[in-house]
């Protein structure tokens, strides 16, 4: 019966929780991602070789990209209307963007097979400590803390740092190197062109920050609520035999539907914020093709003057075929990064509730303890260790470094 009223008790407790106001939304904890990238670390020979073939990735992406230029005006172009046109200058110039695309295809495969063995290995790493940790925790931790949201870290909460590890992180990485060998790519060939593409990007830059931060506060609700909810339903499912002993099953039915509420709105929040951002990314990068494409084509068709890095001349097609492709190549890893951003602002929660167990403070170990035979003073509280039974009992343990002992 004392276990039924126990049960009974965790239950109304949880009522009363409900019915207390919502906190106000939480960020993740300053310093979750050093300590995410301390595991991560590890692994540094991988990590090292992930990020010198996203390097080549990009690097080879970039100069295929800016190789159009030459394919358009110095191999093409020339030929057309010729009489007997050489064609090997044109297939010598397609097995090089060949062998570029295929160094890039190698590397992008190369880094996403080696960051498997990092990913799993840095949660293996996390869940050893997390549970090391958690058998030193004293035993009002475990009263205190639903023992569903404990789970939760180890599942919903590794979950998301695994996709952060494996496809976020790296991916935000990749997407930046990207996008700056476009930008450099494109200065090289007109800088006018690319001031008009920064100032673009401005634009774009304070629309995609509002929207992300929006949804990053409720990505980092919605790992709170997760757990608040898988908490409930194991202690729902543990006590289900008290419940219906004491007819409480449209009470708890109220406090899961309160829960699962919550739940329903930050989720609801925040993948509609999250969801929009490449939306707004894409068509905003479609805008700028197009506003590229017509402007360009008109300074082309009008013999415009033309400077980048390389030098000056004309804005010649094959210029105006790179830049619109440079364009997308540097608008496009800017949506990436926005659209992972998400996904890392949801991981870095996650994290924040992982390193939170891992940082409780463990049980103090006093020592060891003997059970001794006493006999009672007059006042019945003071008590003497004798060698013989006396039908009375205490605890004795030793305390503090000059041996002095003490009966409880």
């Amino acid at each position: 019966m004392t276990e039924q009223t126990s049960a009974l008790k965790s239950k109304e407790n949880n009522n009363v929780a409900s019915k207390q106001p919502k906190p106000p939304m939480q960020k993740a904890a300053p310093g979750t991602t050093k300590r995410i990238f301390g595991y991560i670390f590890q692994y540094k020979w991988r990590v090292a070789l992930v990020v010198v073939c996203i390097l080549v990735g990009a690097a080879a992406q970039a100069g295929s990209s800016l190789f159009l230029q030459s394919l358009i005006d110095a191999y093409i172009l020339p030929m057309v209307g010729a009489t007997n046109p050489d064609w090997m200058p044109l297939l010598r110039a397609l097995t090089l963007m060949a062998c570029l695309y295929a160094a890039g295809i190698f590397c992008s495969w190369l880094w996403q097979w080696i960051i498997v063995a990092v990913e799993q290995g840095t949660l293996k790493k996390i869940r050893d400590d997390m549970f090391a940790h958690q058998q030193t925790l004293p035993i009002r931790y475990f009263d205190t803390t639903e023992h569903g949201d404990i789970m939760s870290r180890y599942t919903n909460d590794t979950d998301t740092l695994r996709q952060a590890i494996s496809q976020s992180f790296p991916q935000m990485f990749s997407s930046a190197v990207s996008a700056l060998a476009a930008l450099v790519s494109m200065l090289w060939l007109s800088v006018p062109v690319t001031i008009f593409v920064l100032a673009f990007t401005v634009i774009l830059f304070v629309v995609v920050r509002k929207v992300v931060s929006r949804s990053g506060r409720y990505f980092v609700k919605q790992q709170i609520a997760i757990g608040d909810v898988n908490a409930f339903v194991e202690e729902a499912v543990n006590g289900q035999k008290v419940i219906k002993v004491f007819n409480h099953e449209d009470a708890t039915q109220t406090t899961f539907d309160k829960k699962n509420e919550e739940l329903f709105e930050a989720s609801a929040e925040a993948n509609t914020w999250g969801n929009v951002t490449m939306p707004i990314v894409g068509n905003m990068g479609y805008l700028l093709y197009i506003l590229l494409a017509i402007f360009g084509g008109f300074a082309a068709i009008s013999g415009l003057g033309n400077f980048g890095l390389s030098g000056t001349g004309q804005l010649t097609l094959g210029t105006l075929v790179s830049l619109l492709t440079l364009s997308r190549s540097f608008v496009n890893p800017l949506g990436q990064v926005s659209m992972q951003f998400n996904m890392v602002m949801m991981a870095l929660a996650g994290a924040s509730r992982i390193f939170a167990l891992m940082d409780e403070q463990p049980e103090d170990d006093d020592g060891s303890v003997t059970l001794v035979n006493v006999e009672l003073g007059e006042d019945g509280r003071t008590m003497t260790e004798v060698d013989h039974a006396t039908g009375h009992w205490a605890w004795k343990r030793e305390e503090g470094d000059d041996g002095t002992r003490s009966l409880k």
